[in-house]
C-alpha cells in the first residue's frame, strides 16, 4: 500500500534532497538509486491536484524548483551515459577487450 502524504511541505523537501543528493552522486560518476522517485513524485502530484486551487497554489514555486532539480539530474545522467557510450564506441565491450 502506498504511504499517504501527511505533510506535503516535508515530502517536497525530502524529494528535493533526494534529487540533490542524486545529482551530486551522478556528477561524481557514482551509481544512483532512484527506484521510488517516480512513485513518490506521482503520489505528491496526485495529492496536490486533489486540493482546491487556493490551497495548492502555495506549493507551486517549491514544485517548480523540484522539477528544475529533476531536469538537472536527467541532464547529468544523459551526459554521463553519452560519455560512457562514446568511450565504449559502437562495438561496445568487444572493442575494449581487444585493446
Amino acid at each position: 500500500m502506498k504511504n499517504p502524504i501527511h505533510d506535503p511541505h516535508k515530502e517536497i523537501e525530502d524529494l528535493g534532497q533526494l534529487v540533490s543528493d542524486a545529482l551530486v552522486q551522478t556528477k561524481d560518476g557514482a551509481a544512483v538509486r532512484l527506484s521510488d522517485l517516480e512513485d513518490r513524485a506521482n503520489r505528491l502530484c496526485e495529492y496536490l491536484l486533489a486540493l482546491p486551487a487556493l490551497e495548492a497554489r502555495p506549493y507551486a514555486a517549491r514544485l517548480e524548483r523540484l522539477i528544475e532539480g529533476m531536469n538537472a539530474l536527467e541532464d547529468a545522467m544523459a551526459s554521463n551515459f553519452n560519455a560512457l557510450a562514446t568511450s565504449v564506441g559502437p562495438l561496445g565491450p568487444e572493442l575494449l577487450a581487444n585493446r
